[in-house]
């Protein structure tokens, strides 16, 4: 996958593969983005009385603001690391 390549997720990239600092921060910056679209879904299917689907999509929802955290996480890791 190279990396401006779209996930079916919608993620461009994931943890393991940003390298930077700067990586982490903007893929950290990416995900509630994706949160809120899961959680647009989300409704619709409510809406249409689809409560598996709507479920799933909190699911992902949730997941997007997991892995935004553990990007801010790791940046802060590898700018401590980087200031040392």
């Amino acid at each position: 996958m190279n990396p401006n390549e779209v996930k079916p997720n919608g993620s461009t990239t994931n943890a393991t593969s940003a390298s930077t600092p700067q990586q982490h921060h903007t893929q950290a910056a990416e995900h509630p983005e994706l949160a809120a679209k899961s959680h647009k879904e989300a409704a619709k299917f409510i809406g249409a009385n689809d409560h598996k689907s709507a479920s799933d999509q909190v699911k992902m929802g949730r997941d997007h603001v997991v892995k935004a955290q553990d990007h801010v996480d790791s940046a802060a890791k590898k700018t401590s690391a980087l200031s040392k």
